[in-house]
């Protein structure tokens, strides 16, 4: 039997995800969400495990909703710009 977490006991503000998962919530791919993390200073530069240069890359889930809701924002004021 699976045990699955009480959503209303997960805070994504301590929910840490890897770059690929990041990427895949956001909607774009890993190539696509590194030129973002890059070029957009409002885009979450994640934090690194660890001291080694291979050292997985994290983020914190509720960053990732708040840049996707800043996206979505951006996308709605350029559509509505006559």
């Amino acid at each position: 039997m699976t045990t699955h977490l009480n959503p209303s006991l997960v805070d994504p503000r301590f929910i840490q995800v890897k770059r690929k998962q990041a990427a895949e919530i956001l909607g774009v791919s890993t190539a696509t969400f590194d030129r973002m993390r890059k070029d957009d200073p409002d885009c979450p530069k994640g934090h690194i495990r660890g001291e080694a240069k291979t050292s997985q890359v994290y983020f914190r889930l509720s960053d990732i909703y708040d840049y996707s809701e800043l996206l979505i924002q951006r996308s709605q004021s350029v559509s509505e710009t006559p």
